[in-house]
C-alpha cells in the first residue's frame, strides 16, 4: 500500500507540489534501483555545482535561490524532487497543464477533459509513507470509505488515485485528487477585504463538519489547519468545462529559459504557481463549498504524535506549547483562531515580523492571555512544562511592558468589522472554540449545535 507525507515536521521533512493535469493515454515511468538512482543522483548535483551561477539565475528568473520548491534540495538534505515535471509534459495517464500553488492537475483522454490535482512527493517523503512514518494514505482511505452519507464527507478532500513513479532522485508517491480553487487566504470578494458575518458562519460551519467527520468517525486529528494553505474553495459545475475554458484562455507562467543539464534527460522548468481563481470559475461566496485538505501532518485520535510542535506557531493551542497531552480539540482552538482570521484578516495572537524560527512561546501564552484571561491553575497542573513559563500561583513569569487585558469584544469593536449587536454572541463562539482547559472546550459536534451557526 502506498502512504504518504508532507511538509513541516521537524526531523521529518517531507515536501511534495501540486500540479493541475489532464488524463490522457498511459505512459508508465522508468524504475531504477536504488543504487541507481543514487548514482544519478549524485551526477546531477555534481553537474549543478559546476553550472555557470549566471545560468542557474537566469533560469529561475533572476532569483538567486529557486523562487518555490528548492528542486536542487537533495534526498540526503531532506528532500528529493522530481526535477522533470512541468508543463506539456506527462506521467502515468496525465499531462501537466498548470501549476496551482503547489499543485499541478487536468485529465485529457475524455470530452470535456476531467481536470485533477496531482501532488507529487519528494523521495524523502515517499520513504516516510513506505516505511510507515506517515499517514497520510491512511487517512484519505479512511475518508472516503467510513461514512459517504455524513455532512462533512463533502468537505474533506478525497483521493481518487495514487501511484509511484521513479526519478533520478528516487522513488515518488503520487496523490491524485479532485481540482480546487482558491484558499481561504486568497479568497476575497472583488473590491472587498474581509468575508462578511454570513458567509464566514457557512464557511465554519463546514470547517466544523469536516472536523467532525474527521475526529469522529475516521479517528484523526488534523493538527495543521490554516487559511492559507488547506482550505480550498471547490470549483462550481461543470467544473472540468469552466477549468478548461480557463486554461485555454490564460496561458502558464515561468521564472525563465530552461535549464539544460546533461545528466537530466529533459531541461528543469521553474513554472510559477498559478492558483485557479474562484471568481473567474463562476463562484459566488454566498454559495461556497470548501474542502480541508493536506492530511499530511495528520496524527490518530487514539495515539496521537506528541513529540513535538504541532500546529503553526501563531495557530498553536496552549495545551501543545505546555506539553499537555492534548487531544482533536486543538483542531477547535484553531477554528476559533480561523473565525477571527476570516473576519478581520489578522491574526488574533500575532507576534509582528516573526516567522516560525523567532517565534516566542512566552509571548504567545501573554497574547492568550490578555485576550482570555489568567489560565486555570488546575490545567497548568497537568502539563509538564508549566513551569518554564509560570509561577507556582499561575502566574506569568516573562510578561513585555505592553501586557494588559484586552477581551475579543473590544478587539472586534476597534477594527469595525460587524455592527455593534453582533459582537458578544461572535465574540462568545470565539471564546468557546478558545476554551483554555480543553477538558471544557467543546467539540466540533457540540459546536455545530451552536446558534451562533444558525
Amino acid at each position: 500500500m502506498l502512504h504518504t507525507l508532507s511538509n513541516l515536521r521537524p526531523s521529518r521533512c517531507v515536501h511534495s507540489f501540486y500540479k493541475l493535469v489532464s488524463r490522457r493515454s498511459s505512459s508508465s515511468s522508468q524504475k531504477m534501483t536504488g543504487h541507481e538512482w543514487e548514482d544519478q543522483a549524485r551526477i546531477f548535483l555534481q553537474e549543478l555545482k559546476a553550472t555557470d551561477p549566471k545560468e542557474l539565475v537566469k533560469s529561475m528568473g533572476g532569483h538567486r535561490k529557486p523562487p518555490e520548491e528548492n528542486l536542487f534540495a537533495s534526498y540526503d538534505e531532506g528532500f528529493g524532487y522530481i526535477t522533470s515535471v512541468a508543463v506539456g509534459r506527462s506521467v502515468e495517464g496525465f499531462k501537466f497543464v498548470r501549476k496551482t500553488a503547489y499543485r499541478l492537475t487536468s485529465d485529457t483522454s475524455k470530452k470535456p477533459r476531467e481536470f485533477y490535482t496531482l501532488k507529487l512527493l519528494t523521495s524523502q517523503a515517499s520513504v516516510n509513507n513506505a516505511t510507515g512514518r506517515a499517514i497520510e494514505f491512511d487517512v484519505y482511505r479512511k475518508i472516503g470509505t467510513v461514512n459517504p452519507s455524513s455532512p462533512g464527507f463533502n468537505h474533506c478532500l478525497h483521493l481518487e488515485q495514487s501511484f509511484t513513479i521513479f526519478s533520478p532522485n528516487g522513488v515518488h508517491s503520487c496523490f491524485v485528487t479532485e481540482a480546487l480553487s482558491s484558499s481561504l487566504a486568497r479568497l476575497r470578494e472583488p473590491g472587498k477585504n474581509r468575508f462578511s458575518l454570513p458567509i464566514v458562519k457557512r464557511i465554519t460551519k463546514q470547517v466544523l463538519h469536516a472536523l467532525d467527520y474527521l475526529h469522529r468517525e475516521c479517528g484523526y486529528i488534523h493538527t495543521g489547519i490554516k487559511e492559507s494553505d488547506n482550505i480550498l474553495a471547490s470549483i462550481p459545475e461543470p467544473k472540468h468545462s469552466r477549468i478548461e475554458n480557463y486554461v485555454l484562455s490564460h496561458s502558464y507562467r515561468v521564472y525563465g529559459p530552461p535549464l539544460k543539464l546533461k545528466s537530466e534527460e529533459m531541461p528543469i522548468i521553474f513554472t510559477c504557481s498559478q492558483p485557479l481563481p474562484y471568481f473567474d470559475l463562476g463562484g459566488s461566496l454566498e454559495e461556497i463549498s470548501v474542502r480541508l485538505m493536506d492530511f499530511s501532518h495528520a496524527t490518530p485520535v487514539d495515539n496521537p504524535d506528541r513529540s513535538y510542535y504541532c500546529q503553526p506557531g501563531i495557530l498553536r493551542a496552549p495545551e501543545v506549547t505546555l506539553q499537555y497531552p492534548w487531544t482533536s480539540t486543538i483542531d477547535i482552538w484553531t477554528v476559533g483562531c480561523l473565525v477571527f482570521e476570516l473576519l478581520t484578516e489578522r491574526y488574533l495572537f500575532n507576534q509582528d515580523d516573526t516567522g516560525d524560527n523567532d517565534y516566542s512561546h512566552e509571548l504567545h501564552l501573554q497574547h492568550i492571555e490578555e485576550c482570555l484571561g489568567p489560565f486555570p491553575l488546575e490545567f497548568l497542573k497537568d502539563c509538564k512544562d508549566w513551569g518554564k513559563y509560570f509561577d507556582e500561583k499561575g502566574m506569568l513569569l516573562h510578561k513585555d511592558s505592553n501586557c494588559e487585558p484586552t477581551p475579543i469584544e473590544d478587539v472586534l469593536r476597534a477594527l469595525e468589522v460587524m455592527d455593534e449587536d453582533k459582537i458578544p454572541n461572535t465574540a462568545n463562539f470565539i471564546r468557546k472554540c478558545l476554551t483554555l482547559d480543553p477538558k471544557l472546550r467543546p467539540s466540533a459536534q457540540e459546536l455545530l449545535r451552536d446558534d451562533w451557526l444558525s
